[in-house]
């Protein structure tokens, strides 16, 4: 990491000495974007149709459905990219940004493209235009109704505050190092999980067995493990978010499941979920969850998505029920451990069944009598207790590791929005000369 200091400017509104206040028509060479009409695809070829979906991350996607031309098309359509180009999404997406890498495209009227003159540091640019005053104003500036548009006008309006070009560098430098640490922390994160996976299918589906256990595992159908509890279809827009539950009912919505919380077990000491907003709703009793309750997602937009299920601990005193488009499985049989549970649908086998039994096109839903009758293979209890010890820390491993990301990502954000704007200033650029305070 950096290991100069960063010295704020207190409460000087005014732009830092040396720096200028710009249009980016100021200092780029040209602002346009892609082709307006449909270009003549080809099966397969090495040049590509890109729109400003396949932005992202910082770079180019091309992915498996991105449309292919040939050759004479890219040379008929192809505009003038080159290392000077910044790459940004201005229509659906919008302020999405890529480095320009060389790569053999024809840019869709969704992508703009913007070359730097010589008077910038592109780098500095690229990450100006990832700020969130940029963004914000990019968001002000958006027409359309249905499909949202950014205008090459207001693109070549954007304001951009530019200081030296060494400063522009070493703010670049210092962005750049706090990218290289989130870039290998990403990398970690993704083996740990790998890793986990792997450990995990062999753990779970027998293949590998524990030292000291040798007992038969048991098969046994679905129903015959866990009964379904009643669930409350309360639509997203009579929900809270946000809330403590403490007061009132919470409602665990198949939304959350997919996108919120995003992990095999939530605890709800650390966790709110939304509350109903009627105060007066009252579920049956028997129907609030308790802990080591299992939900699941009966609904998903994507295949991957079929049955995904979270386990639910810390609820103490607060009131949650199931809510739109999940199940609710409770193991009344006392054939689960608590902790094991939660990885009993991550099986494999059994994430395999349940794509077997998911039906529809675009959204893709399982009945509760066909989940019933998914066959699980559990080891005897004492086996599940070893077998969620292990998973449990490869877990905490891998959460204490997302939380150092966050962490990096946050000090990014915080440097991104500060360094280039001039309310912190790298001590080598700090004039000596400070102004008197006080009498």
């Amino acid at each position: 990491m950096e290991n100069k200091k960063f010295i704020p400017i207190m409460t000087n509104p005014t732009i830092p000495t040396g720096w200028k206040d710009l249009k980016l028509s100021d200092i780029t060479s040209k602002i346009s974007d892609g082709l307006h009409s449909t270009p003549q695809y080809v099966s397969t070829s090495n040049y590509h149709f890109i729109n400003g979906n396949n932005l992202n991350n910082d770079q180019i996607f091309i992915t498996n459905t991105t449309k292919c031309v040939s050759e004479d098309e890219y040379l008929l359509h192809k505009k003038e990219l080159d290392d000077s180009t910044i790459l940004l999404s201005i229509n659906g997406t919008i302020g999405n940004v890529a480095y320009y890498k060389g790569e053999k495209v024809i840019l869709g009227k969704s992508a703009a493209y913007i070359n730097c003159s010589n008077l910038v540091d592109k780098r500095y640019i690229f990450y100006f235009l990832k700020t969130n005053k940029t963004q914000n104003y990019f968001a002000s500036e958006l027409t359309g109704s249905t499909i949202k548009n950014l205008s090459l006008k207001s693109i070549k309006n954007t304001k951009i505050l530019a200081p030296p070009l060494p400063e522009q560098s070493r703010i670049v430098a210092v962005l750049e190092t706090w990218d290289k640490a989130i870039e290998k922390l990403v990398r970690k994160i993704e083996v740990k999980k790998n890793v986990k996976k792997g450990l995990m299918q062999k753990l779970l589906t027998g293949q590998v067995r524990l030292p000291g256990f040798s007992e038969e595992w048991l098969n046994i159908e679905v129903s015959e493990v866990f009964s379904f509890l009643k669930t409350y279809a309360i639509s997203r827009e009579n929900l809270i978010n946000g809330t403590s539950n403490i007061q009132g009912v919470g409602n665990i919505h198949y939304g959350d499941i997919h996108s919120t919380y995003r992990v095999t077990s939530i605890d709800l000491k650390n966790v709110s979920v939304p509350s109903v907003k009627d105060m007066n709703f009252t579920p049956n009793k028997q129907d609030f969850l308790i802990n080591g309750d299992l939900i699941m997602a009966d609904t998903s937009e994507d295949y991957e998505g079929i049955g995904i299920t979270i386990s639910v601990h810390g609820l103490e005193d607060k009131k949650v029920v199931g809510g739109l488009h999940t199940y609710v499985l409770r193991d009344n049989s006392k054939k689960t451990e608590e902790k094991y549970r939660q990885y009993i649908f991550q099986n494999h086998e059994v994430r395999s069944e349940l794509k077997k039994i998911a039906n529809g096109v675009s959204v893709y839903g399982i009945s509760k009598s066909n989940l019933s009758k998914i066959r699980l293979n559990l080891p005897p209890v004492a086996e599940q207790t070893a077998i969620a010890n292990i998973l449990t820390t490869a877990d905490s491993e891998i959460e204490m590791f997302k939380k150092k990301l966050a962490l990096l990502e946050a000090q990014k954000k915080y440097l991104l929005n500060n360094l280039v704007t001039g309310q912190i200033r790298l001590p080598e650029f700090v004039e000596s000369k400070r102004p008197l305070t006080g009498t």
